[in-house]
């Protein structure tokens, strides 16, 4: 039994509390969110509820195997260090970190390390996306040409003020980088391409140039390989497009309103043909960390993923705010 404490219980920390209390081998012993409504709201037992990961750790460090991580990005180099420090797995929610400084030290800290972490890029267990995955790292099919969308309706956030989203001290950048990089990682981790470099525009929300409400990405990977790159986060409809190309043709995932994806074959004359995904095989999130913790084999998406994505990140928004080109430091 992998015996857990949930960090953040806000809309995504209650769904893995959920996913924790029903595999047969987790326990959700504590949750911690500086909110006690939240907790009360999730269902954490009166007992089990901390305001404070200090106090946690105090009382029930002895008796955990593992963290779950579901708090603001700004918060999360640190508790993932902590955890590990104390011997504790680590399942932490994207984006794994602030910026590529922090990435860095995270793939450091779990190299050769007999605590897993595992980061929450769902991509990674869908059928679909694996499909593509499978496409271009078991046959020699090189990516060619790219392209890529995420829509989403933030307007509320950006016209309440009140939303950690929207502060650079919690939420740390916009749009793009909280979600927006389900497209962008699931580009990078599918193909394997090295971003070389990256031009970009975006519109931001705050005079800081942090938060942003909509990019435009131009990518050049090392193999000559280029990606364009649009996200939104003032249109009125959530829509998720990548189509990626290859000598042989191409695969489009599409996806509506956070659904399952529409997986399209097409093939090197144009032809285009829906695939069937067996989507019984698909692992939740906690499921698939379980098994990486169990069989201390790399999980489905690792600190190295969250790196490249966020070396890319960093690079972009460095374009964006002064108008060149930068190169990616990987």
């Amino acid at each position: 039994m992998l015996r857990t404490a949930l960090f953040g219980v806000g809309g995504i920390g209650r769904r893995l509390a959920d996913e924790l209390r029903d595999h047969p081998e987790t326990s959700l012993e504590a949750a911690v969110d500086v909110n006690p409504e939240n907790l009360r709201e999730a269902g954490i037992d009166k007992g089990d509820r901390y305001t404070g990961e200090e106090r946690l750790y105090d009382e029930r460090g002895d008796r955990l195997d593992a963290v779950v991580v579901a708090t603001p990005p700004a918060f999360h180099a640190r508790q993932i260090r902590e955890a590990a420090d104390r011997g504790l797995h680590v399942l932490c929610e994207k984006p794994l970190v602030a910026d590529r400084e922090e990435a860095e030290a995270v793939v450091e800290r779990f190299a050769n390390s007999p605590e897993t972490l595992m980061v929450c890029y769902q991509r990674h267990l869908d059928p679909a996306f694996r499909q593509g995955y499978e496409r271009w790292h078991d046959g020699d099919r090189e990516p060619t040409f790219l392209t890529g969308q995420l829509t989403q309706d933030w307007t509320a956030h950006f016209e309440g003020g009140e939303n950690w989203r929207t502060d650079p001290e919690i939420g740390v950048r916009g749009h793009l980088f909280s979600v927006g990089t389900h497209v962008l990682e699931s580009m990078l981790w599918m193909t394997g391409l090295t971003p070389e470099s990256v031009s970009a525009e975006m519109a931001f929300h705050d005079d800081g140039g942090e938060i942003d409400t909509q990019s435009s990405l131009s990518i050049r990977f090392s193999n000559g390989a280029v990606a364009s790159m649009a996200d939104s986060a003032v249109v009125p409809a959530q829509r998720e497009h990548l189509r990626i190309w290859d000598d042989e043709g191409a695969l489009e995932l599409s996806a509506r309103d956070w659904g399952e994806p529409t997986l399209t074959r097409i093939d090197g004359g144009g032809e285009e043909s829906v695939v069937d995904v067996d989507r019984s095989t698909r692992r939740t999130k906690v499921a698939a960390f379980v098994e990486a913790v169990e069989s201390g084999e790399k999980p489905p998406a690792t600190a190295e993923d969250a790196l490249r994505v966020t070396a890319l990140l960093d690079a972009a928004y460095e374009s964006a705010r002064t108008g060149e080109r930068v190169e990616v430091d990987l």
